[in-house]
């Protein structure tokens, strides 16, 4: 994966998984009404940049961690 596609990549699921969730939540726990849509968007404004950051920083290392599981499990079953 070369840089632009790793900025890319990160900036766009971390936007779409902050959106969803974010906006999912609010609803839920306060209401799907007139008030929903502002609610919606504080709380995005505030998910976003803590999905990209973990997005930078934990998600590598949760790659790593599955891979090293997937490669451990099928060594044991071979």
């Amino acid at each position: 994966m070369n840089r632009k596609q790793f900025w890319l990549s990160a900036l766009l699921s971390s936007f779409t998984m902050a959106a969803i969730m974010s906006g999912l939540l609010s609803g839920y726990k306060l209401g799907f009404g007139d008030q929903w849509p502002a609610i919606w968007m504080q709380s995005f404004a505030l998910a976003w940049p803590c999905a990209l950051l973990l997005n930078l920083t934990v998600l590598p290392q949760v790659r790593k961690l599955a891979t090293w599981l997937a490669t451990a499990t099928s060594t044991s079953q071979a």
